[in-house]
């Protein structure tokens, strides 16, 4: 199975590996904005929320900096398609991304947006309507757990 991680999953699946992070995420695929998504989390985590210090955000950030030289870069072909489904949905346009991304490369999306994933979860005929294909989404924790990674893809 082919795997697209958003800005949450690849953030957390570092967390939750470490090292190994590396290993699970090779060949596996982002979008080109996810590392801009990723900083923009850990400058509002160490900066708003103070749930961690700046250097922690250094760190995660140089470790996951790493994490793009072993996955694929992607972005959505088609872009009415990212605004009609982020409007249908009610979801922002850079989620609506990865699920028209997923969608036209055939990948499975990895989020731990719990929104979002609510919202897949809810909404999985109308996104099989509006972009004319299925939808593969899960959770980080449910990946690791299951022992599915890139290897398996």
């Amino acid at each position: 199975m082919k795997l697209l991680f958003d800005a949450s999953a690849l953030l957390n699946i570092v967390r939750m590996l470490g090292a190994d992070a590396l290993e699970y995420l090779r060949g596996c695929y982002v979008l080109t904005l996810t590392p801009y998504e990723v900083g923009n989390g850990l400058w509002k985590e160490a900066t708003l929320l103070r749930v961690i210090n700046i250097n922690e955000a250094l760190a995660l950030v140089r470790y996951v900096s790493r994490v793009y030289g072993v996955v694929e870069f992607l972005e959505p072909r088609d872009w009415v398609s990212v605004l009609r489904l982020a409007c249908e949905l009610r979801i922002t346009y850079y989620d609506s991304a990865y699920v028209v991304a997923a969608v036209e490369n055939g990948l499975a999306l990895v989020t731990d947006d719990e929104k979002l994933f609510r919202r897949i979860v809810q909404r999985k005929k109308d996104i099989a309507r509006l972009l004319e294909g299925e939808l593969t989404c899960m959770r980080t924790s449910d990946l690791v757990s299951a022992g599915v990674g890139a290897a398996e893809g």
